[in-house]
């Protein structure tokens, strides 16, 4: 965790709207909040940041989800990866066989975000 015990999360969403919305939500339950508009923003701010778990948009520019799934997960494989998308819930399942911790569809329900970020963070404590 972080100084203050607050868990860092990086969120990746291309939509400035949401982005900000999933941003503000996060702070206001406790997190830190670090924004990444799109694929090459989304791996520096990964890099530097060190964040405890991301949350990560499918359909991003510049590179895609799927490809910053894998490139998250090769870097450091313990970062709990949620999945937020708009595709269908088979589509979506394929992501976790590919490496995502979990996932949640657009729109979303923020109350089972944060459920899911509290169990993703669990997880992750306890194979620390």
């Amino acid at each position: 965790m972080t100084d203050s015990g607050k868990a860092k999360i990086l969120v990746v969403e291309d939509e400035p709207g949401l982005l900000e919305v999933l941003a503000l939500n996060l702070r206001a339950s406790g997190y830190q909040a670090v924004t990444a508009a799109d694929g090459l923003e989304a791996l520096r701010r990964f890099e530097e940041e060190k964040p405890n778990l991301v949350t990560l948009d499918l359909n991003m520019p510049t590179i895609s989800g799927f490809r910053l799934l894998r490139l998250f997960k090769g870097s450091d494989e313990k970062v709990p990866v949620i999945v937020i998308t708009a595709f269908s819930y088979e589509e979506a399942e394929e992501v976790v066989r590919a490496g995502a911790d979990d996932f949640i569809t657009k729109p979303i329900n923020f109350d089972q975000l944060i459920s899911k970020i509290e169990r993703a963070l669990g997880r992750s404590a306890e194979s620390a």
